[in-house]
């Protein structure tokens, strides 16, 4: 194989991997939200954001803020949020938002009186592009508990990824399409114009990184990313580095899994200890056993809640974005994640991921045989409904 060609191997759709980008990664809240705000006081033409949830509080004060600013400045401001994950955000606040200029957007207004299903399927993806030159990333939304500690936050785990290239059309497609399925506010403007939204080409080239835009909007493409973690997976040679916030895979993702460590390579995963979602925890217990047992490696991180979703394969694949590995990213949300086909991203990526062992507690199969009956009851019981968590 040549060495230019390195990355092709644990490529799915090769004509989908775009030469010519610039990545940077962002491995805590206080790098994440730093770059988030610099990048978004540089917006001259437009700024887009989507985000599962923005929140009332001081630090999503802080930003309706910065928006109603820049709107002020002539730049074209678009925010689209969602109307479950900003459920506990009044709607008067977006309105003051849309008041000060800014375009706002509700991704799946809760109507009461509609199915069911109208409720499951969510904008869950966290992103922001600025003048079609830079794109963010990640799993961050806009709350306090997210925020890092130096601006009154929490310092949840988290990760973001910001890319300058011609990934970025792509992102800003993915932004577009949300935005024309989403109820707009009153004065929200039309897209603007112009033949470069949506499309990459060589002047939009900035570095040597092949960078693939995945991602999961509906029956077309629902299980693009897993398919692509799947691949990767499948092609592993030394190590497999994953951390997620709610690590519930199906048997298809955890039985290849499996079968990497019989291949000979280090599969090992970080999860939560403290998490938003403890039923999920719970849930995933029921799995590692079994995994254990076959020789899959298992951590809890012991810091602040882990909300990160990312992942390194031999340091060349590796995917940072807003992707769960359970039933509710693989199957419902519309979901982001950039993966970048890079040793130098995958090394910084793997070195972060060694830096968070050090305040992760292994999962001993000991530990995990001997929890009390109920509590391994409750675990099934928990899997068996994954598809409602």
């Amino acid at each position: 194989m040549e060495e230019k060609n390195y990355w092709r191997e644990y490529c799915l759709n090769q004509e989908n991997a775009l030469n010519g980008n610039a990545v940077r990664l962002f491995k805590n809240s206080e790098e994440a939200f730093a770059e988030t705000l610099r990048t978004l006081r540089s917006a001259k033409k437009f700024a887009l954001l989507e985000f599962y949830a923005f929140a009332d509080d001081a630090v999503g004060r802080a930003f309706k803020d910065l928006l109603i600013k820049k709107a002020k400045e002539g730049v074209g401001v678009y925010l689209i949020y969602d109307a479950v994950g900003s459920i506990l955000t009044d709607r008067d606040f977006f309105s003051k938002l849309a008041a000060g200029g800014v375009n706002v957007a509700e991704f799946r207004p809760v109507v009461l009186w509609k199915p069911y299903w109208n409720w499951l399927k969510r904008d869950h993806r966290k992103l922001i592009c600025v003048d079609g030159e830079a794109a963010l990333v990640g799993g961050f939304n806009i709350t306090e508990q997210e925020a890092p500690i130096s601006m009154g936050g929490r310092g949840w785990k988290n990760a973001q990824v910001r890319v300058e290239g011609p990934a970025v059309p792509e992102v800003e497609k993915l932004f577009w399409e949300s935005w024309g399925a989403s109820s707009k506010f009153a004065g929200a403007c039309a897209p603007p114009p112009g033949p470069d939204r949506g499309a990459g080409g060589e002047k939009h080239k900035t570095g040597g990184v092949y960078v693939s835009v995945v991602s999961a909007t509906g029956l077309r493409n629902f299980r693009s990313i897993r398919r692509s973690y799947s691949y990767a997976i499948d092609r592993a040679k030394k190590y497999i580095y994953i951390t997620n916030a709610y690590f519930l895979p199906d048997r298809f993702v955890y039985r290849r899994l499996i079968r990497a460590v019989g291949r000979g390579v280090d599969v090992r995963i970080i999860g939560p200890y403290k998490t938003d979602h403890p039923y999920i925890r719970w849930a995933s217990w029921s799995m590692y056993p079994h995994m254990i047992k076959n020789g899959v490696k298992l951590y809890e991180w012991q810091g602040e809640i882990l909300h990160s979703k990312t992942a390194v394969i031999d340091g060349i694949w590796a995917s940072v974005g807003s992707h769960n590995l359970d039933h509710r990213s693989m199957q419902y949300n519309l979901e982001v994640n950039i993966n970048v086909f890079d040793r130098g991203f995958g090394a910084a990526l793997a070195g972060a991921f060694m830096e968070d062992l050090a305040n992760s507690k292994p999962v001993t199969l000991l530990e995990a045989k001997s929890r009390p009956f109920l509590s391994k009851a409750a675990s099934k019981l928990l899997y068996l409904f994954r598809s409602w968590a």
